[in-house]
């Protein structure tokens, strides 16, 4: 630093970690409560299938435009820039760049909107006849595109929904930016809780215009689908307005255009480039599952989205965290070739990611039909729904230790400078990602496509390592395998007690909600309390570093 009061030192990882999993957790908690209403209101018929399609595409591509993509190539860029130039040369660099992606990403919204017809149509292509070959869908689906055939309901209905929520695409990615650079500065609370806003104003909002809707005879799935889809931009609009005050009191702002001219918004934008390609490989994979996905049943799409988004919880409250926390932590350890310091780093994350992810990944299987109960059974989600949303997560739960431990790894891979390293990973999982989904499609249907995805995850997982392994000296898989070993015992064990609680407390049958509930979440509570005392008895570092904090804050 050559100007500027120096900045005090940054807080450690599992410190950073914990604070974002605190945020998370909430965020995840108004999460569900958003997909509870969600799911009450919609359904899973074919208006919600069009929802799903539709709300895919700007998750999707944020992935690819924005999270770990932008932070990954910008992070460690701006890190190199304020070390060689002092803060106030970042803070202008960081306005440039993020004025530059809003500019790109605001044209390739207009894009897709007018592309909008091709785009949804691939994604209910399967629905457009039954009993035919996928040659003669595609060629249905041309006669709709040119204008000879009329779209069939639920395909208008994507389109229609697709180009009220792609902004969203807009509002996030800035909203990630600017949550990247409170990060830099080691301000993770607010960036991990600008998602809490999103689903209060999703449910605020839906609510009041269901209320008003209902006054006007807007009753039917399509007009549901609609509110929720306006509702999506909202809680757009909302959680931007919520961290811009936070970013401009740091210095922080934006400034719209294409500024190709900064030298460091060029390297930026190439060190990007190759994330892109490896980022980009996810939205296609899920954008062919959702193909595939049109094949089966109405309610496939919506049955997805919801197994997805548990999925997304168990990774969001501890591997999101700890990725998102360790990449500033790493990159500068990497600058400064602290290599102990990085395996330090990297043992610690991903044996924490072991201890949280492999019991919530076991405990959310075997419970999965009970839990699926008291969340998704209700109004228009019936048993049905619910019981195969149930039966998607226990195949979805098979690859999410791989894909935590994935996302870590390859944020030690951006902050060693190794931006193609993660292109090929991406490439080549993406490949076997859809080999397996063709072949485990017909005989396991959502389940054989969330299954997929978790052993393709493996496969990247395994390339990962090889391609860490040369660049950082002596990298602790040892230790790392250790500790999941043990964690795998003990989760172990509380899934067998798991499996007999649902005997035992009638998890199985038929109850009232509020029943459900007063059994379910303190035998959950309990199986946590007993995974985490054998942890502590079996010595796991992670779980007893852990301990110690909490007993030292107490103490105090």
């Amino acid at each position: 630093m050559n100007d500027e009061t120096p900045q005090s030192p940054p807080p450690s990882l599992m410190r950073s970690a914990a604070v974002v999993s605190a945020m998370t957790l909430v965020s995840r908690l108004t999460g569900l409560a958003q997909t509870y209403f969600l799911s009450h209101y919609l359904g899973a018929g074919a208006a919600a299938d069009a929802y799903a399609v539709a709300l895919r595409l700007p998750n999707l591509l944020r992935r690819f435009a924005a999270e770990g993509t932008m932070t990954a190539a910008f992070l460690p860029t701006l890190t190199e820039l304020e070390a060689k130039e002092g803060e106030a040369a970042t803070r202008a660099t960081a306005a440039r760049f993020l004025g530059t992606l809003l500019t790109l990403l605001s044209a390739l919204v207009v894009v897709v909107m007018l592309s909008m017809s091709l785009i949804a149509g691939m994604m209910v292509v399967g629905r457009l006849a039954t009993g035919v070959p996928f040659e003669e869908k595609l060629a249905l689906l041309g006669r709709i595109l040119s204008g000879s055939l009329p779209p069939p309901p639920e395909m208008a209905l994507a389109v229609r929904l697709g180009r009220i929520m792609f902004p969203y695409l807009a509002l996030v990615s800035l909203t990630a930016g600017l949550g990247g650079l409170l990060n830099l500065r080691g301000r993770f609370a607010l960036a991990s809780a600008v998602s809490i806003f999103w689903n209060l104003a999703f449910i605020a909002f839906g609510w009041a215009a269901i209320i008003f809707g209902r006054s006007h005879g807007w009753t039917s799935p399509e007009h549901i689908a609609t509110i929720c889809a306006v509702a999506v931009l909202v809680g757009g609009i909302v959680q931007l307005a919520a961290i811009v005050p936070a970013s401009l009191a740091l210095g922080f702002t934006v400034r719209p255009g294409l500024h190709f001219k900064d030298p460091w918004v060029r390297l930026a934008l190439r060190r990007m480039g190759p994330g892109l390609v490896a980022a980009g490989v996810y939205p296609i994979n899920s954008y062919i599952s959702a193909v595939l996905a049109s094949n089966l049943s109405h309610g496939a799409q919506i049955v997805l989205l919801n197994s997805g988004m548990m999925g997304e919880m168990v990774l969001g409250l501890f591997a999101m965290s700890l990725a998102t926390a360790s990449l500033p932590a790493l990159s500068r350890q990497a600058a400064a070739k602290d290599w102990d310091g990085m395996r330090s780093n990297l043992t610690e994350a991903l044996g924490a990611t072991g201890l949280l992810v492999i019991p919530a990944s076991i405990g959310l299987a075997v419970l999965a039909h009970p839990i699926c109960a008291l969340i998704f059974r209700t109004g228009a989600y019936d048993s049905a729904a619910a019981s195969w949303t149930a039966t998607t997560i226990v195949f979805q739960c098979v690859g999410l230790l791989f894909v935590a431990a994935s996302r870590i790894g390859t944020q030690a891979l951006y902050a060693l400078k190794d931006y193609r390293g993660p292109v090929v990973i991406a490439v080549l999982s993406m490949v076997l990602n859809v080999l397996l989904s063709l072949l485990w499609l017909r005989p396991l249907g959502t389940g054989g496509l969330a299954l997929a995805n978790g052993v393709s995850s493996l496969a990247g997982l395994v390339f990962l390592v090889f391609r860490v392994k040369p660049r950082l000296p002596q990298m602790p898989a040892g230790p790392v395998l250790k500790t999941w070993m043990i964690s795998l015992l003990g989760a172990t064990l509380m899934g067998l007690l798991a499996w007999r609680g649902i005997a035992w407390l009638g998890l199985g049958t038929p109850m009232q909600r509020l029943a459900l509930a007063l059994r379910l979440l303190p035998f959950i509570a309990l199986c946590a309390a007993l995974y985490g005392g054998m942890m502590l008895v079996l010595g796991h570092p992670q779980a007893q570093a852990i301990l110690r904090r909490v007993s030292s804050r107490f103490s105090r």
